[in-house]
Formats: C-alpha cells, structure tokens, sequence
C-alpha cells in the first residue's frame, strides 16, 4: 500500500517577511525612487545608480554606461538583455524589473540583497549596480554576462551530459552551494538546470536569487511554499519546515536530468498529480547499467525522502563519485564548445572595436596613435565625400577631425552596431548608426552612419580594410 498521501500547500497570507504588514512600499521623488520594508535596508535608486540607506553600501552605475544590445530572455518577473559596459568595456546582463508589481518588488530586494552580500564569490554570478529608468518605471540591475547560456540551454545541445563532465560540473556547483549555505545562511529554493549559468571557459554560475531565504543560522528553518514546484522537495511540498537540503534534492533531480536528457518525473498532468509522484515514489535514480553506481549513489543521498537524511553540500565534496572523476582529463572548457556561437563572438568583436574606436577619437589628436595599428598602406577611408588611402592618409584625415571636434567639444555617441559575416575568412561588415554630440545650447545631435570592413589577418586579429562615414542631413 502506498504511503498516504499529505498535501497541506498554504493559500493563506505567508509569513512574515512575506504578510502584508511587511510588504514593500515605494517613495518617489524627482530624481530618486526608494524601496522600503521592513525586512531589508531601505534601497534607493537613481538613473546614477543605487544605495543601501542603513549601512552606505553603494554601487554607481548609470542608463549612460550600458549601452543595450539585444533580448537574451524573459521570465515572470524580468526580461533580461545582454548590454555592454562602456565605462569597462565589457558586455554585461541587465535585468529589467518593473518596480510597481509587488511580488516582483520582493524577488528585486531578495536578489539584490543576496547579490550585495555575496560580492564575487565563486560560483555565484557577480553584481556591478542598478539604477531606475523614469520613464519606464523599471529597476534595472546589472550583471555578469555568462556567455555559455544556462545548464537547460546546453542540454538543449546536446541531449544528455556525459557523466564525467557532470561531475566536474557538480563539484564547482557545490562550492558554491556550500558558501551559501554556510557563510551567507541562505536556501536559495530554485536550484535548476536554467538557474545554473555555464561559462564558456567551463565555470557554473548560479543566479536568480529572488526567491532565495536568509535565516538566522544553520539550525533555522523555513516555511514559505515559494520556488519552481518542478524541483521542488518533498518537505517543501507538503509545506513542511525546510532549509538548505531542499537546495540538495533540486540539485539531484537537476542532475538526474541532465544526465538522462529527460525530467525524471511525469509531469504531464499537471502540478498536483506531479507533487503526488514526488511524494509517493521512489526516487528517480539513473537507470543502472547506463551509469556508475557512485552516481546512482549519490543521487540516492540528494534525493532521500527525509531532508535531515541528504548530506550537507561540503560532505557530497567528498562523495566517491566527485572524487573518482577528480583527475578525469576532461575539459570543461572543451566539453563547452557545444554553446560557442561564432556570429555571438563576431557581434561581440564589432561592439567592442566600434566603442574603442569612438573613445580613441573623441580623445582628441592625442589619442590618434592608438587607431595607426588598425590600418595598412591597402586601407581606404571615405569620409563624408573625401577619399584617403594608406595608413598615413587616412591617420591625417582623422586628425584633422578629431581636433575639429575638440576645438567645438563635440563627441561621437553609438547608437547601435550592427555585424554580418563577409564570406569565410573571418571579415565582417560593421555598420554603427550613432549621433554627434556638443554641449553647446541648442546644439541638437547630428545623426551619422559609419561603415567599416574589418578584415582578418589572423584568429582574433583585425584591420580596417574600408570605411565609409556620413553625416545624415
């Protein structure tokens, strides 16, 4: 007979800090938008960037140093962008949350909270600001850019994770989990395979935080029924109180995912039916014969029914079946080749060469050197009706330019870089829409198109084989 089955999921107000008595409220003013609970430190936010009120903790980012450049996804609460940032010419995830909807106000300071606690730690990705949007009344938040997608993007290429490659995967995800719960007392309560982001040097990242839990200490509990039922446990499910095991039984049954290249569960009818299946069955280990018994063995410890059961992040480091592919001369880096996308690589050198080049430029006469290396005596510029051709001609034109534009304090400001790939030789044809700039009153900015073709010379090495560049009248 099965066991009998208890579903108690709560529908009442949850506690505190989630009751209503609690819920965060919002003080605008002309130039600044602050968030206030009395579970967090009050935040505020600017279009300069934001601050913690209690403690000073401040992080200035602003609009004018992210420069969007495409939608890499949306979820419930958020639509996320891969951005550059321009003041440390990098490429950037910036999370955009509305501000008014009160859940996603409360994921917002959970995240923001986690992310201001735990500056840089390995295994979690990393947190550089956030700032408001007026118009939009968005909250955006700035983040490392993992450029090998997420653990679900990557099974989505290849099937199934080999075994070898997952345990070296798991090994560096439990450092990080082992941080979480042990130094910052946190359950994060939705670990899987989309949360978990793959660098394509082989380093996982674990995000979204905007449902994680601070408790008091490594004895407390938790009682909120929050998080992807999917991957949820079974003491959680039956709205049990819970702590850092549930984050154990996600990562298992992620695992057993991964492995196999199916969910283990049928969850075909629905999420009831789905909480039935977790609670009454066996847990879903990897078929044997497929995989190694210390596999099967260390899903069976993640996925024990009983929480107090399932050993704590640290000790599954220690577990035979991280240990045996330790030395496994399988490369992370290598097995990540999978999510390497060469037009993604040949977007990212055109928006870093357009925004160097600009900067070189608006630097003035001084600054001119450093664009001489991106020409041959074979370079051709065409600028706004004349012809130069070779290094030393077209160095001369853009001299005269940019002392042009530093006598009248006027800038060059990118709009958009567009990349296409030109045949197979690695050139590209890069086309950046920007606008000149002057501070000058009633100066209004002068739209301009630019054309450049980079040619390869060799892997990652570049030359400006043509450039064209026009003034819209």
């Amino acid at each position: 007979m099965p066991p009998k089955l208890s579903l108690a999921i709560s529908v009442e107000p949850e506690p505190a800090p989630y009751n209503s008595t609690n819920m965060a409220s919002i003080r605008m003013s002309d130039d600044s938008l602050t968030v206030l609970t009395q579970s967090y430190n009050p935040v505020s936010f600017t279009t300069e960037g934001m601050q913690r009120k209690n403690d000073g903790l401040s992080y200035n980012i602003s609009e004018k140093d992210i420069r969007i450049l495409k939608k890499l996804g949306q979820g419930a609460s958020s639509i996320v962008h891969k951005g550059f940032f321009i003041r440390e010419n990098k490429f950037v995830a910036v999370k955009k949350i509305n501000v008014f909807e009160r859940e996603t106000r409360h994921q917002m300071l959970n995240d923001l909270k986690a992310l201001c606690d735990a500056p840089n730690a390995p295994g979690l990705v990393a947190f550089y600001g956030a700032y408001h949007v007026p118009e939009s009344g968005q909250i955006s938040i700035v983040l490392e850019y993992v450029d090998g997608g997420s653990l679900a993007d990557v099974q989505a290429k290849v099937g199934k994770v080999p075994e070898n490659v997952l345990s070296k995967m798991t090994a560096k995800i439990l450092k990080a989990l082992a941080y979480l719960h042990r130094e910052k007392h946190m359950v994060h309560r939705d670990i899987k395979p989309a949360n978990i982001l793959m660098t394509l040097s082989g380093e996982p990242k674990i995000t979204d935080f905007g449902i994680s839990a601070f408790i008091d200490s490594t004895l407390a509990q938790c009682n909120t029924f929050l998080g992807t039922v999917t991957y949820m446990s079974p003491e959680r499910i039956n709205n049990q109180s819970y702590s850092f095991p549930a984050d154990i039984w996600s990562l298992g049954l992620a695992l057993v995912e991964l492995a196999t290249g199916r969910y283990p569960y049928d969850a075909s009818e629905g999420p009831l039916q789905l909480m039935i299946h977790v609670l009454q069955e066996e847990a879903p280990l990897p078929p044997a014969g497929q995989f190694s018994e210390e596999f099967r063995d260390f899903v069976r410890q993640a996925l024990a029914k009983e929480p107090h059961r399932r050993p704590l992040a640290e000790q599954l480091l220690g577990h035979p079946w991280i240990l045996k592919y330790a030395d496994d001369p399988v490369s992370l880096k290598s097995f990540m080749q999978c999510a390497f996308n060469p037009h993604d690589k040949l977007d990212e050198i055109a928006v870093v060469f357009a925004f160097n080049y600009y900067a070189h430029l608006n630097g003035g006469p001084a600054r001119m050197r450093d664009l001489a290396p991106l020409y041959s005596k074979h370079s051709t510029l065409r600028y706004d009706g004349d012809c130069a051709v070779g290094r030393d001609a077209i160095m001369c034109r853009l001299g005269g330019v940019a002392a042009m534009h530093a006598g009248f304090r006027v800038a060059h400001e990118v709009v958009d870089v567009a990349c296409q790939p030109l045949g197979f030789d690695g050139s590209a044809l890069v086309n950046v829409t920007g606008q000149l700039v002057s501070p000058a009153a009633g100066n209004k900015p002068q739209p301009f198109t630019e054309i450049f073709v980079l040619s390869q010379v060799q892997a990652g090495e570049y030359y400006v084989a043509n450039q064209c560049f026009r003034l819209i009248k």
